[in-house]
């Protein structure tokens, strides 16, 4: 079984470090990395129960191949034409990767855009022998694309999808990486 996380285009070296790290030891990545929470700011001050802390202090893993996702833009015309032919990389890592007691999974069944309420965030703790790598893209999922879409909001790959979030950094060096196209 394997949880997924993008690689990004300027990435360098063979670990993958929460945000908040990056601030302390690298603060010009910090700078870039940050900027794809421009207009989302909040969330970088949100905070994960279980864990105690916040949500820029984690990595962020799908359970789900970003592919399926793709497949589903490409199938629905959900990607922006400036990025049509754009081939995404993704690190493919085994969860057994991952230390149980600071791992914690998180789904938003915040449905409404406009009506925020964070009590429908879920978190739960993370669970090696109950964790299931997703297969297949749920249909709800899909729907709340195309309404965001008609909308004319920002689209996010894994909005309502289940996220692994995990308080560590990650040695990647020997985890594959796909070409997402």
């Amino acid at each position: 079984m394997f949880i997924y996380h993008f690689k990004r285009k300027n990435m360098s070296g063979n670990e993958l470090i929460p945000l908040n790290r990056q601030k302390e030891k690298w603060p010009e990545m910090h700078k870039e990395h940050v900027k794809k929470y421009e207009g989302r700011e909040k969330l970088l001050e949100r905070k994960i129960p279980i864990l105690n802390c916040l949500w820029n202090d984690v990595l962020h893993f799908s359970p789900i191949n970003p592919q399926l996702i793709l497949d589903i833009y490409q199938r629905e015309n959900l990607v922006p034409d400036i990025r049509k032919d754009e081939v995404f990389e993704v690190y493919k890592i085994p969860v057994g990767m991952l230390p149980e007691d600071k791992t914690v999974c998180f789904q938003s069944f915040n449905y409404d855009f406009d009506h925020y309420s964070p009590e429908l965030d879920k978190y739960w703790k993370f669970s090696l022998s109950e964790f299931e790598e997703l297969q297949e893209v749920p249909e709800e999922q899909i729907q709340i694309w195309l309404q965001d879409k008609k909308a004319g909001r920002v689209l996010f790959w894994y909005s309502h999808i289940m996220h692994v979030l995990s308080q560590t950094t990650l040695d990647i060096s020997d985890c594959e990486i796909l070409k997402c196209k």
